[in-house]
């Protein structure tokens, strides 16, 4: 009763016809959705349509050229799969932005499709012969895995006629016309045909019960019955239970009924079903004429609470004993919030009615307007916008109970077009600069947005003065205009995207108030937002608190800057070859020999030449650096002073090390004002230092697992500082720096990596190293670098 509870309705039997959809073409097949909430209908021609249960409107499916068939797909609610010309199959569906079909259609046989149908996994195609004018062959899909089955597939059917063709777990049965049926295993793919049939039977519409019962409108001999165990068909109801002829069939399991359309009689006919045994009752419980004249009908769908009856004329006729209920369009289609929405309905039958907003089901959503209707009248419901309405399409379902608490419904839409969501400004959300306020405007996502409007004044004013737009800019003396300003400042929008924008020039030291509305497609406005208030003033940078004037010194201590640099080339221009010459210039005088390949990992060294005692080392170091000037670390704060090396020397005996080294240092913090208030105006500090060290290191242990080390080393610092506005400052600073840290050898964790790794590449030794650095980089004068490191990183020896 699933379908039922959804639906919010009663159960009983069909008694009218209520509504023919022309479908404009032969009906060859009905096919529910397996959550009910669509049905498909299959046109001579290979029309293909579906039916809207919440609006009754027939829409036009184009999933592919020339649908021969089409089915229920397995295991997804709202989808159905079509067959084609050519052999391909193409899933489409019904949702609410209306019918979409496959990106690309899925090969599955070599001609075209004739025929559909579909178990709990498996997708069936029935398509023509590829060979000449053989019968056709049955083909099977597994759309979950997009797989096409093997095995005993494809299955040639022993006839080459089919009128319906219908599949469970175990068989895919297939009606033939006269009294030819047969059967497809599911899963082996072999087919069997039928050993007996009434004489008079003209087989068509097949309606399976449980997992076992098979039934076929068998023309005048009524409804027969397929035995899977001997294959013949049987005679179930005929003349004795007032059946003269079945064109079609269907049964409700939820519902206990069986229907026929009795060809002869020119009537629907309902008895009961046992569905315990899956099997019609023989005695009638219902039924009402259906003329000719209204074609004959060849086709059945069943939803609870409506039965789909298509005909050979090219209708798809609803039935049901529910209310029926058709209403007009909303008017206006779109409406603004406070506007007033119309909705005009007729129902067949008198009842109570509700409008109900956003509701999927007769008892579902919020009712919004209700009242009492007679048969055939026009009533209209009329309702509010308001905030409950959400933005874009809204559904309005008009439902109608009657006395018995059957419900009919229909459905419209109404286009609701709220103004925009008030913008968010906080106090953080205003800052302050030179001569300047910044505002980061955080952005709504509203979809129809289309802009905000800024208001800024030196004036006070509240957000409840102005029920709509806002005020203009008054200054004070010196201000430009607010012509000049562009204020109110219009600012372009996008759903959910940020803004930063800058108001200047404006004075120093005066208080200025901001607010924002945001605006819609339609122009409707916002409220405002809070009121904050705030005052341009001077700011200062890093620079401008320590003195800083800028400039480079070439040699301000001692003349190392000019050795560094010198050192530096040398070393980085060094050839990484066996027989290259190593040049060291660090001030104190000029030192020759050939680096070696390999260095050994015990000491004392042996060897006969300098080359066996010299080596190679290089290193990549990251940490942080705890600055002591007070001005770096108001604008960047004490934190967040990363650096990261490059090291490259060489070394002597696996204790001395002469190294150069090349950094690079990058933060940003906020200018502040005189009192040490961070401003909204950014200011970034970067440094490139360049230095030598000199290293001792206790490496005496062959394969020694922690090597300590000492070293006092020269810097020289390249620094540059860019803040909002496009100021910028640069210059130099010179000094000295120690450290203490440890060298621990992984080698020893993969001796066997170890050693390939220095035949292939030379690389002897390889460390995870730990540094802590004392540096004293500047002087009064400016800023300074001074402080304390730690780095961690990799060193290789070569």
């Amino acid at each position: 009763m699933m379908w039922l509870a959804l639906m919010g309705i009663a159960s009983a039997l069909p008694t009218r016809s209520v509504d023919a959809l022309a479908v404009g073409a032969q009906v060859l097949d009905v096919v529910v959705s397996n959550d009910g909430s669509t049905v498909a209908v299959l046109g001579s021609g290979g029309s293909v349509f579906v039916v809207d249960m919440a609006t009754w409107d027939l829409k036009t499916a184009n999933p592919c050229a020339g649908v021969g068939g089409i089915t229920a797909a397995p295991g997804t609610d709202k989808r159905f799969w079509a067959g084609c010309a050519g052999g391909e199959i193409a899933w489409f569906e019904f949702g609410s932005s209306g019918v979409k079909v496959a990106d690309s259609a899925s090969y599955l046989a070599e001609e075209d499709i004739i025929a559909m149908a579909s178990n709990d996994t498996l997708v069936f195609a029935l398509a023509e012969n590829p060979f000449g004018d053989g019968n056709p062959q049955l083909h099977a899909y597994n759309p979950e895995i997009a797989e096409v089955i093997g095995g005993g597939f494809p299955s040639i059917l022993s006839y080459k006629n089919v009128e319906d063709m219908e599949a469970n777990l175990s068989y895919v049965y297939l009606s033939h016309g006269g009294a030819s049926f047969s059967k497809v295993a599911a899963g082996a793919g072999g087919a069997t045909r039928q050993q007996g049939a009434p004489s008079a039977s003209q087989t068509s519409d097949i309606e399976l019960i449980g997992g076992s019962r098979v039934f076929v409108a068998g023309g005048r001999s009524g409804v027969v019955e397929f035995q899977n165990g001997s294959n013949i068909l049987s005679l179930f109801l005929g003349e004795d239970q007032g059946v003269d002829g079945a064109s079609a069939i269907a049964a409700s399991l939820d519902e206990a009924w069986f229907v026929v359309a009795d060809d002869e009689r020119d009537e629907i006919l309902f008895f009961g079903l046992d569905t315990s045994a899956g099997v019609p009752k023989s005695e009638q419980i219902g039924g009402f004429p259906f003329s000719k004249g209204a074609g004959s009908v060849v086709e059945f769908g069943v939803v609870a609470g409506y039965l789909f009856a298509g005909t050979d004329s090219g209708d798809l006729h609803i039935m049901t004993d529910r209310p029926w209920v058709v209403s007009s369009p909303a008017t206006p289609a779109a409406a603004l919030n406070g506007e007033r929405v119309s909705v005009s309905f007729t129902s067949d039958t008198a009842g109570d009615w509700t409008a109900r907003r956003g509701a999927k089901s007769n008892g579902g959503g919020a009712v919004v307007a209700s009242g009492s209707v007679s048969a055939g009248e026009a009533v209209t419901a009329s309702f509010e916008i308001d905030d409950r309405f959400k933005e874009g399409d809204n559904i309005l379902r008009i439902v109608v109970e009657d006395s018995d608490g059957a419900k009919g419904h229909d459905s419209t839409s109404v286009n609701v077009d709220n103004p925009p969501t008030k913008v968010r400004l906080r106090n953080a959300d205003v800052g302050f600069g030179d001569t300047r306020l910044i505002v980061s405007l955080n952005g709504i996502n509203d979809e129809d947005l289309s802009h905000y409007v800024l208001y800024l004044s030196a004036e006070p004013f509240e957000a409840n003065d102005f029920p709509t737009e806002g005020p203009g800019f008054v200054g004070v003396d010196g201000d430009v205009s607010g012509a000049a300003l562009n204020l109110p400042l219009r600012v372009s929008a996008s759903p959910g995207k940020d803004k930063t924008i800058t108001i200047e020039p404006l004075t120093n030291g005066v208080s200025y108030y901001v607010a924002i509305r945001a605006y819609d497609m339609a122009g409707q406005e916002s409220k405002m937002s809070d009121v904050i208030s705030e005052r341009p003033r001077e700011t200062f940078g890093v620079s401008d608190l320590a003195g800083e004037k800028g400039g480079y010194a070439c040699a301000s201590s001692g003349g190392y800057p000019l050795g560094i640099l010198a050192f530096c080339g040398g070393l980085f221009g060094f050839s990484r070859r066996r027989s290259s010459m190593l040049v060291l210039m660090a001030g104190m005088g000029l030192i020759s020999m050939d680096a070696k390949a390999e260095v050994d990992s015990e000491w004392p060294q042996k060897g006969s030449t300098l080359d066996d005692f010299i080596g190679r080392t290089f290193e990549v170091r990251y940490g942080g650096m705890t600055l002591s000037d007070p001005n770096i670390n108001q604008v960047f704060g004490d934190t967040g002073h990363d650096i990261v090396w490059l090291k490259y020397g060489v070394t002597a005996f696996d204790l001395i090390g002469l190294t150069g080294s090349a950094g690079y240092y990058k933060n940003t913090g906020k200018r502040v004002d005189i009192d040490g208030n961070k401003s909204a105006e950014e200011d970034t500090l970067k440094a490139y230092p360049l230095a030598v060290d000199a290293t001792f290191r206790l490496d005496v242990l062959p394969e020694q697992f922690v090597v300590p080390f000492v070293g006092f080393g020269y810097d020289y610092w390249f620094w540059s500082e860019e803040w909002t506005g496009g100021g910028s400052l640069s210059g130099s600073k010179s000094g000295t720096h120690t450290t203490v840290g440890a060298h621990i050898l992984l080698d020893v964790f993969q001796p066997e990596r170890a050693s390939r790794l220095q035949v292939g590449s030379g690389i002897t030794d390889t460390y995870i190293t730990v540094q802590w650095r004392k540096q004293l980089i500047g002087d009064d004068a400016g800023l300074s670098f001074s402080g304390d490191a730690l780095t961690i990183g990799l060193k290789l020896d070569h």
